[in-house]
């Protein structure tokens, strides 16, 4: 609750602003590069978090590589993660440290956060997570930071100014202290397996026949284990419940939202009246709407009727 108490704030605190990048600009974190050098990141703050010292030093130094090495892979990287850092990182350490009764507990759990973070099927909204390291350690390192930090800071930089530290020149030597052979391993078998699943969602949501739902309206989704398609948009596979001017939506079996904001839903439509149904899938068309063939062969769309 405190996490969401706090974006409430957050504006006026000038630790966020409008036309920052998307969400969507992070999608480097579910390539095999993107999440290996991330993982070894979480666990080289993880470990910095329980360390001290010139220790605790070697560590970030480590996380610091880690970093930077992902970030010269991608293009906009550290300006898309910053951001998210920024604006969700800060909301979870106000959560995680004011609701815990000890700094030793505050600690335990963004340690248990980290560790958490590395068992999601997607990594797309999870870089935020080393921001809620990066504010405790620096609690210990500046404590005057919360004053300084702006929307446009770098919680990671901000760390290595104030502990005096540089990145490790070699980056792929540290891996090894982190378990990185296997991690990338485990990694590219992962990619793999995404591949196939790539496969059977392009061949639901984009090759086959769909429903094409107008952008639009409100309701509740979850984005855990939300899957990208390139050029496409996003595959949603838990509840999604939407309504508009152009009805309502339930889909429980996944739901395409279009880079555009519009929405696809596999077929074969199944039309009965003002009901839409499919795999998984019941839409409820609004007054004022019809359904309609679509661009493609079986495709349909719910567009509104002419005035």
């Amino acid at each position: 609750m405190l996490h969401e108490l706090f974006h409430r704030i957050q504006s006026q605190l000038g630790l966020i602003t409008a036309g920052g990048p998307a969400r969507a600009g992070n999608e480097h974190l579910d390539t095999v590069e993107g999440r290996v050098w991330l993982r070894l990141e979480w666990r080289a703050l993880a470990k910095a978090l329980i360390l001290s010292g010139e220790d605790r030093k070697r560590a970030v130094s480590d996380a610091a590589a880690f970093r930077l090495t992902r970030r010269s892979q991608f293009a906009n990287a550290a300006e898309n993660e910053r951001f998210e850092e920024v604006r969700e990182g800060l909301a979870q350490y106000t959560g995680t440290v004011t609701t815990a009764a000890s700094r030793p507990e505050a600690v335990a759990s963004a340690i248990l956060h980290l560790a958490g973070a590395e068992g999601h099927e997607t990594f797309l909204q999870q870089s935020y997570t080393t921001g809620v390291a990066y504010a405790i350690l620096l609690d210990d390192a500046s404590p005057d930071w919360r004053r300084r930090v702006r929307s446009d800071s770098d919680l990671g930089q901000m760390l290595m100014a104030a502990l005096d530290i540089t990145p490790l020149a070699n980056a792929v030597e540290a891996s090894a202290r982190y378990g990185g052979a296997e991690l990338r391993a485990a990694e590219q078998t992962r990619a793999e397996e995404r591949a196939a699943r790539m496969r059977e969602l392009r061949n639901r949501f984009v090759d086959g026949p769909v429903l094409v739902v107008p952008r639009g309206g409100g309701g509740t989704f979850n984005a855990v284990g939300a899957t990208p398609i390139p050029g496409e948009g996003t595959v949603f596979v838990l509840p999604y419940r939407q309504k508009g001017e152009w009805g309502a939506l339930e889909a429980m079996n996944g739901v395409l939202v279009n880079d555009d904001g519009t929405r696809r839903l596999p077929g074969p439509v199944r039309i009965d009246g003002v009901t839409l149904t499919g795999d998984g899938w019941t839409v409820t068309v609004a007054p004022g709407w019809s359904v309609r063939s679509g661009p493609r062969s079986g495709d349909y769309q719910i567009i509104r009727d002419p005035q």
